[in-house]
């Protein structure tokens, strides 16, 4: 006699869109041992059931694939979210809103320790200027004070914190850096760009986070995982790996407290450890993968420091390189001969020509580039070099909520021509560039529905048109985020769609968004959030 198998959890009178080559969709959907075991009618899934079987009458509402976020810094999210919010969507509109939120975490906290302030663009206040050292000494001259730009490209430090860095009127620019002056006196105005900011950042942030027990380290990437997992967010690319961040998802999967998938991004400095180790690409499990190689190119573009071209809209100035034309090539033949994926972060056209110079160094000039390559964010890209990319099949994980969160300062730095022509991405797609979405969080929110509404919308915050030529139809950006970024962790066969035998990751929506106007796709809301059949969000 055949035994009949019994399932963990059946979502049915549901909207099941399975985002498969055929678009297909169903009305419920069974899930066994962490997979998907059956999807199908209502009445085909029912006897699947058993007296241990979870049933969820959805009532209507739509399930899709789990978000994927090809690109995300989750461990800094985690770090920052306990920190000052000094975004404009927080309510920050002037200078002395951040100076009084900063001074009111001061206030709480022991003289000489760290305040910590993020999400700032002066081009949201009304002020409409940058903020300097002497500004955030209004906040405190007894705590050093570190700002973060909304891009995480720049910040500003107050005079304790620059006097902690070793920063003064000698100080020469670290290479890939700048330390803006007063010009009257040579002296640091407190804004640090690139690697003068990031060197100190990533030394203060690992200062704290290695001196706290497991706990709290473990606590505070749980609370980031569950802002995420209210998103719908069920895997994401975490873009900067070190190996202690590695340890501790790993330990997180260990103790079961690990409620998204990982694919790591290896920062490139901590690469050779991996190298050496013979940890070999794609190793380790559903949960924890070890990723490409992570490199950075140039800067961002809303704060002027990706390496474009042509300069900046009312500026003699063109970016700054992160990394030189003779180290790129090297670390891509190491890292390409050693098997592993390469992503690498690259916004200005003249960074972007510089990566692919080192891409077809590896690769030739056409490719089916078997490793995925893949470039990170490729915003200020020309047709020509889209034309390259196409031909040696290169990747693009990019962020379309960018254009709403970022897109004014595009414009302010780049001008009305060239900022309609940044993130092309209709262009990519007509020239079978595979894209995916992502966010950059905490650059930008971590919130795949903002994403798939701006890849359509294009829209900045203050309502103005980017490139409306390049928008895409809503069921193209709901890929971003689906079976096109499960393709760049080679997971097209484990993820990305609601098929029998892949992860059982779903996301729960109170409408169809691909039934409504684009403008309301991010005020869908989701009821819950499924990794590997386990329900780790529930509203």
């Amino acid at each position: 006699m055949t035994r009949r198998m019994i399932v963990d959890l059946i979502l049915k009178n549901a909207n099941v869109i399975t985002m498969d080559t055929n678009n297909k969709r169903a009305s419920a959907v069974a899930t066994k041992w962490g997979k998907i075991f059956a999807v199908g009618k209502d009445s085909q899934i029912a006897p699947l059931a058993g007296s241990g079987t979870r049933i969820v009458d959805l009532g209507g509402k739509t399930v899709l694939p789990g978000f994927i976020d090809t690109h995300n810094h989750l461990s800094f999210y985690g770090y920052l979210v306990s920190s000052v919010d000094c975004r404009a969507v927080s309510g920050v509109e002037r200078i002395n809103d951040v100076t009084d939120r900063l001074r009111a975490q001061a206030d709480k906290t022991p003289p000489g320790e760290w305040v910590m302030g993020w999400g700032y663009a002066h081009y949201h206040l009304k002020d409409n200027r940058p903020i300097t050292r002497e500004d955030l000494d209004r906040a405190s001259v007894k705590h050093p004070i570190l700002l973060i730009q909304v891009s995480g490209h720049a910040g500003v430090a107050n005079s304790k914190a620059l006097e902690v860095f070793g920063f003064a009127g000698e100080t020469p620019d670290p290479p890939g850096g700048v330390i803006r002056r007063d010009p009257a006196t040579n002296r640091p105005n407190g804004i640090l760009e690139e690697s003068a900011l990031l060197n100190q950042l990533q030394a203060v942030f690992f200062q704290h986070f290695m001196a706290w027990p497991l706990e709290k380290r473990v606590h505070m990437i749980e609370t980031a995982i569950s802002h995420y997992n209210r998103r719908g967010i069920t895997a994401l690319h975490e873009a900067y790996v070190v190996p202690q961040a590695l340890h501790l998802y790993q330990e997180m999967e260990r103790l079961g407290r690990l409620n998204l998938r990982i694919y790591t991004m290896n920062i490139d400095y901590a690469a050779p450890a991996l190298l050496d180790a013979g940890i070999t690409f794609g190793y380790g499990t559903d949960m924890v993968r070890v990723g490409p190689i992570k490199m950075f190119m140039d800067g961002g573009m809303s704060n002027r420091t990706a390496a474009v071209s042509q300069p900046y809209r009312n500026s003699n100035e063109t970016g700054i390189f992160l990394s030189t034309r003779e180290d790129t090539f090297a670390k891509f033949e190491r890292f390409h001969a050693a098997g592993y994926q390469i992503a690498i972060h690259a916004q200005g056209d003249a960074a972007i020509g510089a990566v692919l110079d080192a891409f077809e160094n590896v690769l030739g000039r056409t490719s089916k580039n078997p490793l995925r390559h893949r470039i990170e964010h490729c915003g200020n890209i020309t047709e020509k070099q889209i034309q390259r990319a196409a031909d040696m099949n290169l990747l693009v994980s990019s962020q379309p909520m960018f254009l709403s969160h970022l897109g004014d300062g595009f414009l302010d730095a780049f001008g009305p021509e060239r900022g309609h022509r940044l993130y092309p991405y209709r262009s990519f797609i007509n020239h079978g560039i595979r894209l995916a979405g992502a966010s950059d969080s905490p650059v930008a929110p971590a919130d795949p529905l903002l994403g798939i509404r701006d890849a359509v919308m294009r829209l900045t915050g203050s309502g103005a048109e980017i490139g409306p030529e390049e928008r895409l139809s809503v069921s193209e950006a709901v890929q971003l985020y689906t079976s096109e970024a499960a393709y760049f962790s080679f997971d097209e066969n484990r993820a990305g769609t609601i098929e029998p035998g892949k992860y059982a990751d779903f996301v729960v929506l109170d409408r169809d968004i691909t039934a409504i106007p684009p403008r309301e796709i991010a005020d869908a809301d989701i009821k819950m959030t499924i990794v590997g059949g386990r329900v780790v969000y529930e509203k």
